[in-house]
């Protein structure tokens, strides 16, 4: 088995394409300085998945390269932080406009996975949200935002 495979395997991801995984060091965390390494994981979606609109999901012609390369948070592999890197591409939608192009392994403005924010709205369902936010290394403010998002507390039942 490829090892890109095995990659997208373990992150939960069967339409995207794994380019490229890299160590980074990260320098700050919000206001404090720390130097720590994470993995970064270059992907894109799946032939079959590119060029959607992020609302409906039907197929639209490309508009611009968006904003660039962005950045999502995916859950932790061992003791590594992990992210997925992707372009987010804009795309002439003829219901909703102009909108970021669908993303199968995020909801559309996300800025984390749809398998970590699952997990974390499982865990703030059975624990503390100051015990969550040590555990998954992120500030409470965004558990409580992932938890009131619609579809959360489904996700932890």
């Amino acid at each position: 088995m490829r090892k890109s495979r095995v990659f997208a395997t373990v992150l939960g991801g069967q339409d995207m394409v794994i380019d490229d995984v890299m160590i980074e060091t990260e320098t700050s965390r919000g206001k404090r300085p720390v130097s720590s390494e994470v993995l970064v994981f270059a992907v894109r979606p799946k032939a079959n998945q590119a060029s959607r609109c992020s609302r409906c999901r039907k197929r639209c012609p490309g508009y611009d390269g968006g904003d660039g390369i962005r950045r999502w948070r995916t859950l932790d592999l061992g003791t590594t932080k992990a992210y997925l890197q992707a372009a987010a591409p804009r795309v002439t939608c003829p219901q909703h406009g102009v909108v970021v192009a669908h993303v199968p392994w995020a909801r559309p403005g996300a800025r984390h996975t749809w398998a970590f924010e699952d997990t974390c709205a499982w865990l703030a369902a059975h624990a503390a949200i100051s015990v969550v936010a040590v555990f998954l290394r992120v500030a409470w403010r965004t558990i409580a935002a992932i938890e009131l998002r619609p579809g959360a507390w489904c996700m932890s039942r």
